[in-house]
């Protein structure tokens, strides 16, 4: 608000002071707003830069556009513009997909999936157990070739993804290739579905694996309902594996780590400026069985400080590719119109005190998984999992 004072508005607030301090209130308030007037100044340049490129376009340009639209992309630029790649600007639609998400739910069919480049479709990973595909007769290994008109041949494989979800309660037109090789078209109604982030099973040798794809809302209590179960069904090693897990929420990856570290910090968030902040701990509390952390480059954020942690308490080998280096956390900055900025505005640090931006994680081993298999990680059985027999190796070595 004060960033929007004028100069009149300034001397007549001072002259409403009493008569005794008249001089030094002026001063002060000259004062205050002589440090406003720049950015006052700049934010005035900006604004006008806008405006006058719209009066320009609404004067000369031959064509139509959508206002709402073309003010979606002067925000999104501006965001790109600050060169922050884990910031953005969300337009409302978006935002509201974000929250949704970010909460562990989605509006959909209900799946997993990744992109068959050599069979131009979209390969079914996971169905989700009571899904609207579960019920379509949809299953793990059948895929998508299009839908509503649109082919990941011809439109990609991101427009048939946004294809498929929707408005709940609306349908969706599938082209599907079964893993038989039969093709068929079938209907499905989107729905409003809790996501499946994490997956437990039993290898050989009593070894527990848990496959984490995010920390999004109720990751954490999937992780220790997995968890649990794996212990109680005998459980005396653990590999967790967070390759290609983008991140997700702070709390939830503190809930998690709680039960396997001692106490202790797990993880500390600083604003600007860097007083203030949280610190997230955990309790005496810990599982003590030895645990392998599989890691790869499209390990991100939550994804790179739940190994780190592991790591730097020695209670976990690291097995897999370097990670990235995301050392900031971001918030939602909700807007007037319903849309908003997803904006980094805290530094993390691991429980030594380490920021990973531009950093990342090292692995203990360090192992590439080749391109074929990287392209098919979802489909690969543990003993065509190069990265996964050198965790196992590992952990037989400790």
């Amino acid at each position: 608000m004060k960033k929007h004072i004028t100069a009149g508005t300034a001397v007549a607030l001072c002259a409403l002071t009493a008569v005794g301090t008249f001089n030094v209130t002026l001063l002060g308030c000259r004062s205050g707003l002589n440090r406003l007037l720049p950015s006052y100044t700049a934010q005035q340049e900006l604004y006008g830069k806008l405006g006058e490129i719209k009066q320009t376009v609404d004067e000369h340009y031959v064509g139509t556009y959508d206002v709402d639209e073309a003010v979606d992309m002067a925000a999104t630029g501006f965001v790109v513009g600050i060169g922050d790649r884990w910031s953005s600007y969300l337009n409302a639609e978006q935002f509201e997909k974000y929250k949704l998400n970010f909460g562990g739910q989605l509006v959909g069919i209900g799946v997993s999936v990744s992109y068959d480049e050599g069979q131009q479709a979209i390969h079914i990973s996971d169905v989700y157990e009571g899904s609207p595909a579960e019920r379509a007769g949809l299953r793990r290994g059948d895929y998508i070739l299009g839908a509503d008109g649109k082919t990941v041949k011809d439109d990609g494989y991101n427009e048939v993804v946004n294809a498929v979800s929707g408005k709940e309660g609306t349908k969706v037109v599938l082209t599907v290739r079964y893993a038989d090789g039969e093709t068929d078209k079938i209907t499905c109604e989107r729905k409003k579905v809790d996501k499946v982030t994490v997956r437990g099973k039993m290898l050989e040798g009593h070894i527990g694996y848990l496959r984490i794809r995010d920390f999004d809302g109720g990751a954490d209590t999937q992780f220790q309902e997995a968890l649990q179960e794996l212990l109680d069904e005998g459980a005396d090693q653990l590999v967790f594996d967070v390759r290609f897990n983008p991140g997700g929420s702070v709390t939830v990856l503190a809930n998690m780590l709680d039960r396997l570290l001692p106490e202790g910090p797990i993880i500390t968030l600083k604003p600007k400026g860097g007083e203030g902040g949280k610190e997230y701990t955990s309790d005496e509390n810990e599982i003590d069985l030895p645990m392998a952390v599989l890691v790869n480059a499209e390990s991100i954020s939550a994804a790179e400080f739940f190994p780190a942690a592991l790591q730097e308490y020695g209670k976990a080998v690291i097995v897999g590719d370097k990670t990235i280096g995301k050392g900031y956390s971001q918030r939602q900055y909700p807007l007037s119109d319903g849309s908003a900025l997803i904006l980094s505005d805290q530094m993390y640090y691991t429980p030594k005190g380490k920021n990973l931006a531009g950093v990342g994680i090292t692995p203990d081993v360090e192992i590439p998984l080749p391109e074929e298999k990287y392209s098919n990680f979802e489909f690969l059985e543990p003993g065509d999992d190069d990265q996964l027999q050198a965790a196992l190796q590992a952990l037989g070595d400790r």
